[in-house]
This record gives structure tokens, C-alpha cells and sequence, in this order.
């Protein structure tokens, strides 16, 4: 039995506990002997992996791993778990099951991992235009946005990539500060909505590093920090002073997109139809006509990274050969994916 990690030991009972030992035995049926480098001759009655193997392979006792499959009211430590995860063979959200079954907290995802904006997100983000919306991931990195962002917050392809972070730039970007007539309010909001994202996630090295440099750079953040916020984001009332628009007020919320990541997209809205829609629309006119901008490498002069994601957008090309029928149109959204990382 595994006695490394005692002291983390959690206890998933009634329901739970049971369901946790149909999964194990669903997968130890489902993890053939061969992927753990186990050789077999001739047929095997018990269908994938034994018991005693998967106990051998995972460091424990071939008992409690059997208590573990018959529903036992024991404490199983995380270190097990994530031995047992990896006999089986379990991809990332099974693992997260598999630890919440047993009462513990699913291990943290690489947040430092910035997510890629897919065709999917560009296209979700051009349709919200006029209205403001960025693609973020869990650390709240702006991944790609729109022009109804441009627009109103200014081009973020000509800040430096870390500056690319929506605490950042509450913070420490003089534009947004100067866009917030409730900035207090606001700042501690997205503070908020900072931690509740990350959970224990906050102590990762990269999010620690961007901690670090705010506490060194803004005294404002500093205090705010210390207070020790946690609130989920929430529908609310955005107020902005903009130098053209004026007051105005817009309704922002946040989208999860269930795709497997950890991407949102996180949208300030004026009402369709509305004459601050209206307003918002005349704005466009300004700003570059490329659709969804994307973050990470340095923005170029005179629309070359325009020119370069079209050039491999197969729409464009189909259009430039002639294979694009009349009728088929050219979504702004759709160009080539840049690994922001």
C-alpha cells in the first residue's frame, strides 16, 4: 500500500465512491496489456489489465486496489491517483473525473499554455462586432480580438506581448485606466474574476511571475491584491468614457466555449439595433478592415500580417484561382491560425 503520500488522503463516499469504482474497472477492461508493456500468450479470460497488475504497475497493494474496485469507504492519496491515471492510460479530462471522484481537486492544466484561436473563435468573435470582445485563456491573456475592441480600447498588436493581459492592462495601461470612469469598481472586478479562474492555479510559476510584476509596478494593485478577492465573472453594467463616444454603457459577460480548452471569450454588448450600436458600428470605419486580430507575434507595418494570413486562408486562395462558386461567400474571421505562444 502507498504510504508517500498519507497525508494527502481524501475520502469520496456514498454515490461517488461507487461510481468511482465503475470507472476503475471500466478502464483497467478498457488499457490492453501490451500498452503498459505487459506480453501475453494465448487468450485471457479477464478482458485489458488484472487487478494485481494494475496495483503492481501503479506502486500499491493488489488489496487496497481491490477495495478501491469493490466501492470501500478508504482514503486515496493524489500521488495514487495520478500513478493510476497513467496505468490506465487516462487522457486529461478522464483524469480530472477520476480525481474529483475520489474527493480531491483535478490537477491544474497548464495555464501558461496560451490557446490557439481556432476559425470557430474568429468567426464568434467577427459576428459580435461592433460590440467589444476578446478570446482570453484562464490567466486572462488576450488571444486574439476584434474590431469592436480595437475600436473602442485601441490596437493591442503594438504592445509588447506581455502586456497582453487583461490585468495588465487594467493596471498599468494609461488608455484603459483613462476609459474606466468607475476604475476602482472595475479593477477589482476583473481581480476577482482573476482568482475565482485560477483557483490553486494562482501559484503556478508563470502566473506567480505576472503577479510579481504588477505588485512592482502598481501600488493600486498591490492594495487591490492583498484584499484576497474571489467572484465569478457575471452579467454587468460596463460603464466607458470614451473620447468620441462619450459615456456610454455596455452589458459584459463571459462565454465559455466548450471545446476541451480553457479559451473565453469575454464580450461587452450594445443592444442589436440600438443607436449606441449604431455609434459603435461608425467606429469600425476607422479602424483596419482585417477582421479578428491575432496576439502573439509583433504586429507588422502597412497590413503585412493581414496579407499574411489570407495568403494562407484556403477561401482566399480557392477565390484567387477562380474555384470560389458566386454565391459562396469570404468570412472577415477566417484566416490562418498563429500559435500565439
Amino acid at each position: 500500500m502507498d504510504t508517500v503520500d498519507i497525508v494527502d488522503r481524501a475520502r469520496a463516499t456514498g454515490p461517488a465512491r461507487a461510481e468511482l469504482a465503475d470507472f476503475l474497472r471500466n478502464r483497467r477492461a478498457r488499457r490492453q496489456p501490451a500498452e503498459v508493456g505487459i506480453s501475453t500468450l494465448g487468450q485471457r479470460r479477464t478482458p485489458g489489465l488484472r487487478r494485481e497488475e494494475v496495483a503492481t504497475l501503479a506502486g500499491i497493494s493488489a488489496t487496497w486496489y481491490t477495495w478501491l474496485e469493490q466501492a470501500r469507504e478508504i482514503g486515496v492519496s493524489r500521488g495514487v491517483l495520478g500513478r493510476l491515471s497513467g496505468v490506465l492510460g487516462l487522457d486529461q479530462a478522464e483524469r480530472a473525473h477520476l480525481f474529483r471522484l475520489a474527493g480531491h481537486v483535478p490537477p491544474a492544466r497548464d495555464t501558461a499554455r496560451v490557446s490557439e484561436c481556432g476559425a470557430p473563435h474568429r468567426i464568434l468573435l467577427a459576428q459580435l462586432d461592433p460590440s467589444p470582445a476578446v478570446l482570453t485563456n484562464r490567466r486572462l491573456d488576450v488571444i486574439a480580438w476584434n474590431r469592436g475592441y480595437q475600436s473602442l480600447f485601441g490596437d493591442l498588436g503594438r504592445l509588447p506581448g506581455g502586456d497582453r493581459n487583461l490585468l495588465w492592462l487594467a493596471f498599468m495601461n494609461p488608455r484603459f485606466r483613462a476609459l474606466s470612469p468607475e476604475w476602482e469598481t472595475e479593477a477589482a472586478a476583473i481581480l476577482g474574476q482573476f482568482r475565482d479562474r485560477l483557483g490553486d492555479r494562482v501559484t503556478e510559476p508563470t502566473t506567480r511571475a505576472l503577479v510579481r510584476r504588477l505588485e512592482e509596478a502598481s501600488a493600486d494593485f498591490r492594495r487591490l491584491w492583498r484584499a484576497m478577492a474571489v467572484a465569478p465573472a457575471r452579467p454587468r453594467r460596463r460603464p466607458i468614457l470614451h473620447p468620441r463616444l462619450g459615456r456610454i454603457e455596455l452589458e459584459t459577460m463571459e462565454l465559455a466555449i466548450s471545446d476541451g480548452g480553457e479559451a473565453t471569450v469575454l464580450a461587452s454588448l450594445a443592444p442589436p439595433g440600438s443607436d449606441l450600436a449604431e455609434r459603435l458600428s461608425a467606429l469600425l470605419d476607422e479602424v483596419d478592415s482585417s477582421g479578428v486580430h491575432l496576439g502573439g507575434a509583433a504586429r507588422r507595418h502597412g497590413g503585412e500580417m493581414v496579407a499574411e494570413h489570407r495568403r494562407h486562408d484556403p477561401v482566399v486562395v480557392r477565390r484567387e484561382k477562380g474555384e470560389v462558386s458566386a454565391g459562396e461567400q469570404h468570412h472577415p474571421a477566417v484566416g490562418a491560425v498563429f500559435d500565439p505562444s
